[in-house]
């Protein structure tokens, strides 16, 4: 019996299995190995408890016939029913995020995976679900399942994507709890006082990672440990898992960031013209102003756009804590949720704090350090002591992860 159920079945479960077999006046149960019989018996009901597999391929009963006596066979049927104590049993009622555990699908990837109109590969691409993306079920087939991620509605291969308990407990360990700005003009404080310093502006629509409900406050969190406080008046706090995102956003915001850059050469260019053509200036006066103009250039380059962020997140970190800053930021870039720029990524709302602030403007124009200059060139061409983290927060907060310096990654 054991090997027939372990044959046929995937995962180890406890389950109860009830057999009751008449031959004439006898009757013969077969339960773990043994026949039992019982004489004299009208009927007969014995409850067998075994170690056996679960079918976790099927939603449907499993059966296995059993000889009895001479030729003679029994089904038995197994109930499905799990004992509380299986590692392997999970309680899918209720919901995360405003999905179902039921009807919930997690991208299991390391960067993206491709949403399609039909479940084909040839199908034309819809969008894209990133890392850790969530997803309603709406029709799940054996290769392909469609899903309504977000704004984007599509079919992905189910290779790319994780179900059932293994959906549960990814999503259990990501959801955040997030502030979603109600107003234009939303004041990230420093202190939960009107009075306070401000650290960054949220426009409408803007989340941020929320610490604690404060009542008349809500403490609140940038990606590099930073808290600050918000009105609770003016933000809705909710659960939140990241969504995917349609083509059409992705062109869109592509656009978008094509022009700012080209907006901000063009602002530097003219920058440089101006200095360039102050013939009142002395030689050393002009060469002084040269070498300024070409700061504010470089500072809508990539390595020293970074090599700032570096600078204000770790500039007093060992090397490799540099560059471990530097890879947080281009693994977000490579996930694709933050941004498709290195400007995005740093400059995404409720994220970086001192991009909001002010600071890495200011250090870009006068020039980071060379340390960190290296740093950012490193990360750039891929080094990485932290793997794929997308998070770092100092080693005071507690957080688990991968200590660099005096930081921890995740």
């Amino acid at each position: 019996m054991k090997n027939r159920m372990h044959a046929c079945m995937a995962a180890v479960a406890w389950v109860t299995v009830t057999a009751t077999v008449m031959l004439g006046g006898m009757q013969s149960v077969f339960a773990a190995g043994k026949t039992i019989t019982k004489s004299d018996a009208a009927s007969a009901k014995i409850t067998v408890k075994d170690t056996v597999a679960k079918n976790s391929g099927s939603d449907e009963d499993s059966s296995i016939d059993i000889k009895v006596g001479s030729g003679s066979t029994i089904d038995i049927k197994v109930d499905g029913t799990e004992d509380s104590s299986s590692e392997n049993s999970a309680d899918l009622r209720g919901e995360i995020a405003g999905i179902s555990y039921e009807k919930l699908a997690m991208a299991n990837v390391e960067e993206a995976v491709n949403v399609r109109a039909s479940s084909s590969e040839d199908s034309e691409i819809v969008g894209k679900l990133y890392k850790e993306c969530a997803g309603e079920i709406l029709e799940k087939g054996s290769g392909w399942t469609k899903v309504r991620s977000g704004k984007l509605t599509g079919w992905v291969k189910n290779d790319y994507l994780l179900f059932g308990a293994d959906a549960k407990r990814l999503a259990d360990s990501v959801v955040e709890k997030v502030a979603t700005s109600k107003t234009s003009c939303l004041r990230v404080r420093k202190e939960a006082s009107q009075d306070a310093g401000i650290y960054d502006l949220l426009a409408e629509g803007d989340e941020i990672e929320v610490v604690e409900d404060l009542g008349e406050w809500v403490s609140v969190e940038f990606s590099d440990g930073t808290v600050g406080y918000v009105s609770a008046e003016y933000v809705d706090i909710s659960d939140e898992i990241s969504k995917g995102e349609t083509i059409e956003s992705i062109r869109t915001k592509e656009e978008a960031e094509k022009k700012a850059k080209e907006a901000a050469a063009a602002s530097a260019g003219s920058a440089k013209a101006s200095k360039s053509s102050d013939k009142s200036s002395k030689s050393s006066s002009a060469n002084s102003e040269a070498s300024v103009s070409s700061g504010n250039a470089a500072s809508y380059d990539d390595v020293t756009l970074l090599a700032a962020l570096i600078q204000s997140e770790a500039g007093n970190e060992c090397f490799e804590g540099q560059v471990s800053v530097g890879a947080v930021v281009m693994n977000r870039l490579r996930t694709g949720k933050y941004g498709n720029s290195l400007y995005s990524v740093i400059y995404a709302k409720g994220q970086f704090s001192p991009a909001g602030s002010g600071r890495v403007a200011q250090i870009c124009a006068q020039g980071p350090k060379s340390s960190c200059v290296s740093a950012a060139q490193a990360a750039i061409g891929g080094a990485s002591y932290v793997g794929g983290a997308t998070k770092f927060r100092p080693v005071s907060s507690g957080y688990e992860g991968m200590v660099v310096g005096n930081h921890v990654f995740w």
